[in-house]
This record gives structure tokens, C-alpha cells and sequence, in this order.
């Protein structure tokens, strides 16, 4: 008898999950890049973006942006506002990137600033070969250009060695190698 009832529930259960519908809400497609937090101050809109693997964003924070963020689907959402101009700015865990638009939505210039990166190779060597017997302790990366081109990067390492510290800049154009955020 319990067999009976048992199967009965069973057969029940069975027919009433396979009559129920599912209804999937609608995606809206944003202008902001994968799992943004998106924070407004005045001109400025600020994302915290997460990025689908460690270093994706620092890798090309130009390229990413392209890729992640749509200029017109961000004009349309802001079309009530009057704006000449309006900056954007994408943080991820070890920098940020601030793009500069115009009205038109055109790039206008960017600026990037990334700390305790792992150093390009070039550069590597350059601190090694210059600093021997010292400990580099942190880095910094910044690099600003015109619209989408990197016109100047800076490297700035932090040095130890016992009691001393010092901190040498290195400029990432003169080293004749790709920076940290080809173009």
C-alpha cells in the first residue's frame, strides 16, 4: 500500500512540474562593461568593472574599454544632460583608465595608473641592470595620450636595499619596447 501511494505521488509530481511554464524576463543590453558598478559625480561616471580573469583589464585598458563600453548606447542614457564634455573613469582592483569624451562622444585623451604591476621585460632588466643589490618594494605605471594612442608612460619603482630607499623613473618609450597598454 505505501508502494501504491508512493507512486502515486511520483506520477503527480511528475505532471505537474512538466505543466508549469517558465517565462524569462527580457535582457537589456547596457553601455557598461562586464559586472560594472557604475558611481555619477557630476560630469564623471565612474565603473568598478570585474574582470572575467586577473590582469584582462590592465592588459589593454584601451582595447577593454572598445570592447566593454558603448559611446552610444551611454549618449542616449545621458541625452537629458548638457554636457560639453564628460570624463568616464574604469577602476579594477589594480588601477584605473580615465577617458576624456566630448559631446559627440569622440575620445578625446585618456590617462591610465596602474600599481605593483609585473614589470614588461625591458624594463625589468633596466631596474635590474641599474639597481643591482637592491629590492624593488612597489611600481606604479602611468601613461596618458590623445584620443586612443599612449603618447608618454612613466614607470616609477620603489627601491630598497637595509635602511635605504630610493625610487627611480623610467620612461617606457625610451626602453624601445610594447608598454603595458599596447595601442
Amino acid at each position: 500500500m505505501k508502494t501504491l501511494i508512493f507512486y502515486f505521488l511520483l506520477l503527480a509530481v511528475t505532471a505537474f512540474t512538466q505543466a508549469q511554464e517558465i517565462q524569462l524576463e527580457e535582457a537589456r543590453v547596457g553601455f557598461a562593461p562586464i559586472d560594472a558598478k557604475i558611481t555619477r559625480d557630476a560630469d564623471a561616471y565612474s565603473y568598478r568593472i570585474n574582470e572575467s580573469y586577473a590582469g584582462q583589464f590592465m592588459k589593454d585598458p584601451i582595447a577593454f574599454m572598445k570592447e566593454n563600453f558603448d559611446i552610444n548606447n551611454f549618449l542616449a542614457e545621458v541625452e537629458d544632460e548638457d554636457y560639453d564634455s564628460f570624463q568616464v573613469i574604469f577602476r579594477s582592483g589594480q588601477g584605473l583608465l580615465k577617458a576624456h569624451y566630448d559631446n559627440n562622444g569622440e575620445l578625446v585623451r585618456t590617462y591610465q595608473k596602474f600599481e605593483n604591476i609585473v614589470l614588461p621585460l625591458d624594463v625589468r632588466r633596466e631596474v635590474y641592470n641599474s639597481s643591482k643589490g637592491w629590492t624593488m618594494i612597489e611600481n606604479k605605471y602611468i601613461a596618458s595620450g590623445n584620443s586612443d594612442l599612449i603618447e608618454k608612460e612613466v614607470y616609477k619603482v620603489k627601491l630598497e636595499k637595509g635602511n635605504k630607499t630610493q625610487t627611480i623613473k623610467l620612461d617606457g618609450r625610451s626602453l624601445g619596447r610594447t608598454s603595458v597598454a599596447s595601442n
